[in-house]
């Protein structure tokens, strides 16, 4: 006799930065539709601010204790909401608690399925690694040139000035580092064809905001791209 399905579902929310709280709207949407489509009742969502290649989260912990104890399936918007660490990520979809990904309808817990919720995970991993590598390389360049950071008032204006760039280029290690989470999806539509603005108007349906917490136009999408290319 088949194992009935679950009818319940418990949803699990992740954001990296406060300004990414927008996207738990999306998030909430997604996981509305699949429960409609499963037929299935959402009796509780569980929401976590951490990065996802962290992990340490009590929220999921949470959320994977509760829907295995009701028999519930394990609900996330997108694969790279769950985790970014491809051993993380398998052990959670190996466990005794049905996960889906609204990102991944396909996925029915085939051999077929396994294997490409593990081909994603290596990739959302390898993405989320190479950025942190870009963000050390910027660093280690300034490190290099013994630049330290600073405006004491004893600094000739030579110094102010390089003092100033960099600063500049601190700070755009540090937004390499913050678009973690929007850079993959922005690298894989540019390399399906996707234009500036198709990308824009995907991240803006999707709740995604800049890190100033405003919505995305093209030329904010080409930065990211021009980020993810030159370290």
């Amino acid at each position: 006799m088949p194992k009935p399905k679950p009818d319940r579902i418990v949803g699990y929310r992740r954001t990296s930065t406060d300004d990414q709280k927008l996207g738990i709207e999306a998030q909430d949407r997604r996981i509305d539709e699949i429960a409609r489509d499963k037929g299935c009742a959402v009796v509780r969502v569980f929401t976590e601010h951490e990065s996802g290649g962290d992990p340490g989260r009590p929220e999921l912990a949470k959320a994977l204790a509760h829907a295995g104890r009701i028999g519930a399936y394990l609900v996330v918007a997108k694969l790279d909401r769950l985790a970014r660490d491809a051993t993380f990520l398998m052990q959670i979809y190996d466990s005794r608690v049905p996960v889906i990904f609204g990102d991944l309808p396909e996925v029915d817990g085939s051999a077929a399925s396994r294997l490409m919720v593990q081909m994603m995970a290596v990739i959302a991993e390898f993405e989320l690694r190479r950025i942190g590598e870009r963000t050390r390389e910027a660093l280690g360049v300034l490190k290099a040139r013994g630049v330290k950071l600073g405006t004491p008032r004893n600094l000739t204006q030579a110094a102010r000035l390089k003092g100033a760039r960099s600063a500049a280029l601190a700070r755009t290690a540090a937004a390499v580092q913050e678009m973690a989470d929007v850079a993959p999806t922005v690298a894989r539509m540019r390399a399906e064809g996707a234009s500036l603005g198709q990308i824009a108007a995907h991240l803006n349906a999707e709740g995604y905001v800049t890190r100033k917490g405003t919505s995305w136009r093209p030329t904010q999408v080409k930065r990211v791209l021009d980020r993810i290319r030159t370290p």
